[in-house]
């Protein structure tokens, strides 16, 4: 009688095994795309900044995101050339974050990394071809992907704060007109 079985169990764990595999590729790419379309429905397109509101338990759309930031986040799209990103200079912390099609973080930066100056990307794939004599200051980021999310985030624990970081942040660039 085991015999009998035995065959069926092997399938049965085989297909299971090819699919939890297949899904634990697959998700990456899954989670990516949907909060990729989804901060682009929002922001009016890619490459333009989404800013969002001051985070409290009303206007909370990430779990455990925290009150005392003001977060910013750029669908970035490189299918047309590189892409310039800029987050200018703030007093307090503030760090750029761009994340690949798979949910792979690919570069960070803070105030702390440009002695407290603004941080200045120019973001391209592998095969764009970036002349790197003209990016004077500029940090050239080479992404394994032509789409993904940069996450702009200031620390700004008081109204008065993210007030002043919400018109600062405002002149941040996420652009492939200006590489």
């Amino acid at each position: 009688m085991i015999r009998r079985w035995w065959p069926r169990v092997v399938t049965v764990l085989a297909v299971a095994l090819v699919v939890h595999l297949a899904v634990i590729a697959a998700a990456p790419r899954v989670v990516m795309s949907v909060a990729e379309r989804r901060i682009e429905n929002r922001a009016g397109g890619t490459n333009v900044w989404l800013h969002a509101e001051r985070v409290t338990p009303q206007t909370q759309e990430v779990v455990r995101s925290s009150p005392d930031l003001a977060y910013s986040a750029c669908v970035w799209d490189l299918s047309e050339g590189p892409v310039r990103i800029t987050a200018p200079a703030w007093d307090d912390y503030f760090s750029l974050s761009l994340y690949d099609s798979r949910t792979t973080n690919i570069f960070v930066a803070n105030g702390l990394d440009t002695g407290g100056g603004r941080v200045d990307v120019l973001l391209a794939t592998q095969d764009q071809a970036v002349d790197l004599s003209s990016t004077d200051g500029v940090r050239v980021v080479i992404a394994p992907s032509a789409t993904g999310i940069a996450l702009l985030r200031y620390l700004a624990p008081t109204r008065s704060a993210f007030a002043r970081a919400d018109a600062l942040r405002r002149s941040a660039v996420c652009d492939a007109r200006s590489p």
